[in-house]
C-alpha cells in the first residue's frame, strides 16, 4: 500500500493574512472562515491557561473575558475578527497573539488537497440525508474528523480511504 502523500498546510503568515482578508471581505464570524478543533470547541468557560500552548497575555485573557457576555470558546470564535480588532484595551500585540492562538486552536487548512479525495458540504447533506444547517452546526463543532474549511470558504470532510472501516 502506498504511503499517504503530506498534504501542504497554510503556515501561519498565510493563516493570518487569510484571516484577515476573509474577514474585510465576507463581514462574518471566524467559525465561518476557520474551522476549529473538537477539543477546543467544547472550552464551556475560556481561561488564559485553556490553550497549551497560550500565546496571549493574561491582560488579554482579561479584555477578552470582561469583554464577552458568553465565555465559551465558540462564543469567541462566533465574532466577526472586527470586534476584537475594535475591542478597547486589548492592544495591537496582544491582537497578534489572538490570531497565533486560532491558528493553533484552528484545524489545517490544506492548500494542495485533491478535491476528488473529499466530500463537499453539498455532498454530505446528500449523502447523511441531513438539514444542511444541522450539518454545519456539527462541522462547526469539529465533530467531523479533518474537516476544514478551504480558503473559498466551503467545508471539505475527507473520504474515507478506500479499505478502511471509517464511516462518515
Amino acid at each position: 500500500m502506498e504511503p499517504k502523500k503530506q498534504l501542504k498546510q497554510m503556515n501561519y503568515e498565510q493563516f493570518r493574512a487569510h484571516v484577515k482578508k476573509m474577514s474585510r471581505l465576507r463581514k462574518v464570524p471566524l467559525i465561518k472562515i476557520v474551522a476549529f478543533q473538537e477539543k477546543f470547541m467544547r472550552i464551556e468557560e475560556l481561561q488564559f491557561y485553556d490553550v497549551e500552548h497560550n500565546y496571549m497575555s493574561v491582560q488579554a485573557c482579561n479584555t477578552l473575558w470582561m469583554n464577552l457576555e458568553n465565555k465559551s470558546f465558540r462564543n469567541m470564535v462566533s465574532q466577526p475578527l472586527q470586534i476584537y480588532q475594535q475591542m478597547p484595551n486589548l492592544g495591537r500585540l496582544s491582537f497578534e497573539n489572538l490570531i497565533r492562538e486560532l491558528y493553533d486552536t484552528a484545524v489545517p487548512i490544506l492548500m494542495d488537497y485533491d478535491p476528488a479525495e473529499y466530500y463537499t458540504l453539498e455532498q454530505l447533506v446528500e449523502i447523511l440525508a441531513t438539514d444542511e444547517e444541522k450539518l454545519i452546526e456539527q462541522l462547526e463543532m469539529g465533530r467531523f474528523k479533518d474537516a476544514f474549511i478551504n480558503e473559498e470558504g466551503k467545508w471539505l470532510k475527507p473520504k474515507p480511504e478506500v479499505g478502511s472501516i471509517e464511516s462518515l
